[in-house]
């Protein structure tokens, strides 16, 4: 591990659990503003690799806007290096990003550089009771995105997701800012306006990630933000218990969590609550059990993609299938 607080990078190598980054960067103020669903028993190499985000994407992004650098092993058995290890970088084909998200299809992450943030003076979370209404819900979350806001987090949570996390039996709208003070309470102040606040402890957003711990399957619906105002509030009206939706409608992120994949019936579509006003939207399988993933066809099919894994793994050695071959 390399830690340089005064440039606010780090460089670990790729099986270092994010809590021990976490545990690392704390002991200086600072902190890796990454808090992918799951537990913080995952890896920095897993997380880079599968460009898994959190909550936190909201304000600070998804990881390949945290990475700076990173160093793999291709399938030709070459050590590659990509990026570099300060925060400005000099111009040039960014294989940071490249293999940020290629689930370890072009290379094995050995090595990963970020960038830190300091760590927020104040750490609020609020929770919005959403039992009016859909159209009533659809007014608050028109004024809450129109509002001189900026959280870190915001999610919109079905019932099902809201009574898991003991908030009751309705819709509930979980927001995080962060900050100096001065700024914090500028912004309760305002969304205090035009809503009813309730103030929680921040572990509420670490037990929404663990929603997704023993998950049987993860899927991530992502369209405009635009497409998600409209359509939030009937969308997590009614739930399964089962099944757990959250939507972040500033980035345009609906994902539903099926706990036991077999009680989906066989009628997938009406179950997982896919709404049809969102019609051919992209969607992501995150999570699946094993035998699963022959059924779902790839979506990186293309030539230029095809050509890139040729390059890196012409013998199609590693994590072969995932694209499509």
């Amino acid at each position: 591990m390399s830690y340089v607080p005064g440039d606010l990078t780090l460089t670990v190598r790729a099986g270092t659990p994010l809590s021990e980054i976490e545990r690392v960067t704390r002991e200086h103020d600072q902190w890796l503003p990454l808090d992918p669903y799951g537990s913080d028993d995952g890896t920095i190499g897993a997380t880079v690799a599968t460009a898994s985000a959190g909550p936190l994407a909201t304000q600070f992004g998804l990881p390949r806007d945290l990475v700076l650098g990173l160093e793999f092993v291709n399938g030709r058995g070459d050590v590659v290096r990509g990026g570099g290890k300060v925060v400005k970088n000099v111009a040039g084909f960014d294989l940071s990003r490249l293999l940020t998200g290629s689930w370890g299809s072009l290379g094995v992450i050995t090595e990963v550089t970020l960038r830190l943030y300091a760590r927020p003076k104040t750490d609020r979370t609020i929770v919005v009771r959403l039992k009016g209404s859909e159209k009533e819900s659809t007014a608050f979350l028109r004024a809450l995105l129109a509002a001189p806001l900026n959280p870190c987090s915001l999610e919109l949570l079905g019932v099902s997701t809201a009574q898991a996390l003991g908030f009751g039996p309705s819709q509930v709208c979980l927001i995080r800012f962060a900050g100096n003070a001065a700024t914090v309470d500028a912004q309760l102040r305002e969304l205090s306006s035009f809503a009813k606040c309730e103030e929680v402890e921040t572990t509420a957003w670490e037990s929404l990630r663990n929603l997704e711990k023993d998950a049987g399957a993860v899927l991530r619906i992502s369209g405009l933000p635009s497409t998600f105002r409209e359509v939030s509030a009937p969308m997590l009206s009614d739930g399964y218990p089962w099944i757990f939706e959250y939507i972040n409608p500033v980035r345009g992120v609906l994902r539903l969590v099926i706990k036991d994949s077999g009680s989906t019936g066989g009628d997938e579509e009406s179950v997982l609550g896919i709404d049809p006003t969102l019609p051919n939207q992209p969607m992501v399988f995150e999570k699946l059990p094993a035998e699963a993933w022959a059924e779902i066809p790839s979506a990186v099919s293309g030539s230029l993609s095809v050509g890139i894994k040729k390059a890196y793994d012409p013998n199609n050695i590693l994590n072969p299938g995932i694209l499509g071959d």
